[in-house]
């Protein structure tokens, strides 16, 4: 006979009476894989803190979608606001109502040649 085997009859009985005392475990001799239950723990802690990390990337994302929209928007805005402003017509109104006496040239522009 082996040393330290628990030759006891596995019964109703038996079962009952090591599921109240705690050691179900050890009368169906769960013991022997135990580095193996340990490291499928490990495992299913990585995968839950991956997870956790896959989440919270992809709520950064969902956040920064909502913000790169808002400066499409604000983007949009400022170059309608830029091509407005270099129209002749609408700079002409800009330095009337600035009180500047600047105004478009009424001949066209000489050519100078340097000999």
């Amino acid at each position: 006979m082996e040393k330290g085997r628990n030759t006891e009859k596995v019964t109703v009985k038996t079962v009952f009476k090591s599921i109240l005392s705690g050691d179900i475990l050890l009368l169906l001799r769960v013991d022997r894989f135990l580095p193996v239950i340990l490291f499928l723990f490990l495992l299913g802690l990585i995968n839950i803190f991956l997870n956790y990390k896959i989440e919270q990337t992809m709520v950064k994302v969902e956040r920064n979608k909502v913000i790169l929209e808002e400066y499409k928007i604000y983007h949009a805005q400022k170059t309608y606001e830029f091509v407005k402003l270099g129209r002749m017509s609408t700079v002409q109104k800009m330095l009337e109502e600035g009180g500047s006496e600047v105004t478009a040239p009424v001949k066209p522009a000489e050519i100078i040649k340097a000999d």
